[in-house]
């Protein structure tokens, strides 16, 4: 079977602070977004990029790769997809 599979992946506030990710707006903002909505990533420490690195290079493990991100006040949302064969193969391996 050929095709790919999508999934839609939020990443709240909170979970972010629990993945070490700051939030403070005086330390290393990984986001920032301004009443109108509009939202932009400014002030971001090289620590900070490694752990949301680590956040999608989890996905990235089970062969989902990311297709686009938004941030947004409450965190962030990103949209992924799969090669449906890729995922096939894992299950067959026991993955």
């Amino acid at each position: 079977m050929t095709g790919f599979e999508y999934t839609i992946r939020t990443f709240s506030m909170q979970e972010l602070e629990e993945k070490g990710i700051v939030i403070h707006p005086h330390n290393n903002i990984v986001f920032a977004c301004r009443p109108d909505g509009s939202c932009a990533i400014r002030d971001v420490g090289v620590e900070q990029i490694d752990k949301l690195s680590g956040l999608f290079n989890e996905m990235g493990k089970d062969q989902w790769e990311l297709i686009q991100l938004f941030f947004h006040q409450s965190g962030i949302v990103s949209f992924w997809k799969r090669n449906l064969r890729e995922r096939h193969k894992n299950k067959s391996i026991g993955r």
